[in-house]
């Protein structure tokens, strides 16, 4: 029988070119045995399925394309209560609704990009989606917020206290990252700590992190199933990863538990995104394969030592962004995007 990995990678993009994304409504019923996630493939944002229930399937129905954003080259992706934020290589923003294909262009309050920017989304107590947007500029970061509601930018007067590692995820209205304490942008302190965003707030708030990680440390988070936090840990010096989940998280509190520690002998550094099966108690690791340096791999570790792989050998590292994230599929609370005076309104359907 042939598989998705024995046909060219020409005729797998216009295999998935012609999926409709109506097509969608046929895999959320299958939402309790397989996860959606969205991978950057050829800077093209794909849908995709995963399925962690059948060990023997793992490296072809494993992973399963459904469809993708058309037309518009992506670079970075961000994923909040069924919407995904694209950012372009033009650094301009697109919401995708992914479940009716709907999309809807934000322009940035300010184009001059002159160092790193980190987006997050998020929506406060009244359900009304935003935007953050952290740039750096002479020796700080500006934040800016972007309302759905008002269909405008505007400054927060914010002092960051933290240096924020790299992109965050959304997770029950508020996002979440990992930071470092610091004085100045340029002396970062030791001490990490958990930053979420408060979007009804709209301010900062440090949480404790289960592990006490420095900056040249890999740590990584996810979100389990829209319910937990997870926080992937391995010290630069050492052979071992650990995974622990949250039990409880708010603003201001977070307790952690632990769930995996792994011997992860193949994978040299970790720099790009997991997500668990809490209850096979497996994870789903996927990075660069650093025996070639050149291709992507998707791993499923458990207990016991069970072990399993994917490596793609036809997309190279220039084309592949390993972030994964789940995305809840149920028909009774899916977002749509509409237009009402010129503002992007949420609205969920109830078929």
């Amino acid at each position: 029988m042939t598989s998705i990995s024995d046909l060219s990678q020409d005729l797998v993009e216009e295999i998935l070119s012609r999926v409709p994304m109506t097509s969608l409504g046929a895999h959320c019923g299958k939402a309790a045995k397989e996860i959606m996630v969205v991978m950057m493939y050829h800077f093209e944002a794909y849908l995709m399925s995963i399925n962690l229930h059948n060990h023997k399937d793992l490296v072809d129905p494993f992973i399963k394309k459904i469809g993708k954003l058309k037309h518009v080259k992506i670079c970075e992706v961000f994923h909040c209560n069924g919407l995904l934020l694209c950012v372009t290589h033009e650094y301009k923003l697109v919401v995708w609704n992914p479940y009716s294909g709907q999309t809807r262009w934000i322009q940035p309050r300010n184009d001059d990009i002159s160092g790193p920017v980190i987006y997050c989304v998020g929506y406060d107590i009244n359900n009304n989606h935003k935007i953050l947007r952290l740039s750096y500029w002479i020796d700080n970061y500006v934040c800016e917020i972007y309302d759905f509601k008002c269909n405008s930018w505007r400054v927060l007067d914010i002092t960051m206290e933290w240096y924020i590692r790299g992109q965050g995820v959304s997770f029950q209205k508020n996002s979440y990252f990992i930071a470092q304490g610091m004085r100045k942008v340029e002396e970062v302190t030791s001490k990490g700590c958990l930053l979420c965003f408060d979007f009804t707030r709209e301010r900062f708030l440090g949480l404790s992190l289960p592990c006490h990680c420095r900056i040249e440390d890999s740590v990584i988070l996810s979100v389990v199933r829209e319910e937990k936090l997870a926080v992937l840990y391995r010290r630069r010096d050492a052979l071992e990863i650990e995974i622990w989940i949250t039990n409880k998280i708010e603003p201001n509190e977070v307790l952690w538990s632990h769930f995996l520690k792994l011997d992860m002998v193949r994978f040299h550094y970790l720099n790009g995104s997991f997500f668990v099966d809490e209850k096979k108690k497996v994870a789903v690791i996927c990075d660069v394969d650093y025996t070639t340096r050149a291709n992507y791999k998707a791993c499923m570790v458990g207990e016991g030592g069970h072990y399993r792989e994917w490596i793609s050998e036809n997309l190279s590292v220039s084309h592949i962004c390993a972030l994964m994230f789940q995305v809840r599929c149920r028909s009774s609370n899916v977002p749509i995007l509409t237009r009402r005076q010129d503002s992007l309104v949420l609205l969920y359907s109830l078929h």
